[in-house]
């Protein structure tokens, strides 16, 4: 899509959350095309080394059913006005319109649902080559989680993604680690704008 667009590599990337997945195997696959990369939260395939209780290591995730999916289709809507509200209105109301259908959630889930196989495929495929990377860590807690998981689960999740993204600050020379303990993980580019802003930034500055 960049080349078609005439925009020449190599690369900033700024994945969140599974698109860290998607970031790395890029990184594997075309390490040319890449100076560097900004960690939103951002899928780790190291993730199990860190976060090893029940509730928090990786698994398979099933689709929810039909019911569960509308539930969660109406109730996104709040989350999605937020996040949409700087954007230009036309945008914003076309993003919100599709993200809160059931076709939409049902494609996220199933996205989702195979989260060990792409841990596999991506330790399977050898080490990451280094990249200069600042990883942002959301500390905070998303609303819909809390629901789901014991206060004991929710610190074990929190000081394990804090030690999850030490590590990958730490997996490359001159890698960096920057917490952000209020944002929270599906809007982290909403509630820490200006340091995700700045992050970008500070990368780029130094790969360019």
């Amino acid at each position: 899509m960049l080349r078609a667009a005439g925009v020449p590599a190599p690369y900033v990337l700024v994945p969140h959350s599974l698109g860290g997945a998607y970031a790395r195997r890029f990184i594997q696959l075309f390490p040319e095309d890449v100076s560097g990369v900004v960690y939103l939260d951002a899928f780790y395939e190291e993730w199990d080394t860190h976060l090893t209780g029940a509730k928090t290591r990786l698994q398979p995730q099933p689709a929810p059913g039909e019911l569960m999916l509308r539930l969660v289709a109406f109730l996104s809507r709040g989350l999605y006005r937020k996040m949409f509200a700087t954007w230009p209105r036309e945008i914003g109301q076309a993003l919100i319109a599709r993200h809160a259908t059931v076709e939409w959630q049902r494609a996220g889930a199933l996205e989702r649902g195979n989260l060990p196989e792409l841990r596999d495929e991506l330790k399977a495929a050898g080490q990451v080559p280094d990249k200069p990377l600042i990883a942002l860590a959301a500390l905070g807690i998303d609303t819909g989680t809390k629901f789901l998981m014991s206060k004991r689960a929710l610190r074990e999740m929190t000081e394990g993604k804090s030690r999850l993204y030490q590590a990958l600050g730490a997996s490359v020379q001159g890698g960096e680690t920057r917490v952000l303990p209020d944002a929270r993980h599906s809007t982290i580019g909403v509630d820490a704008p200006d340091a995700v802003l700045r992050a970008i930034d500070d990368l780029w500055r130094r790969v360019s």
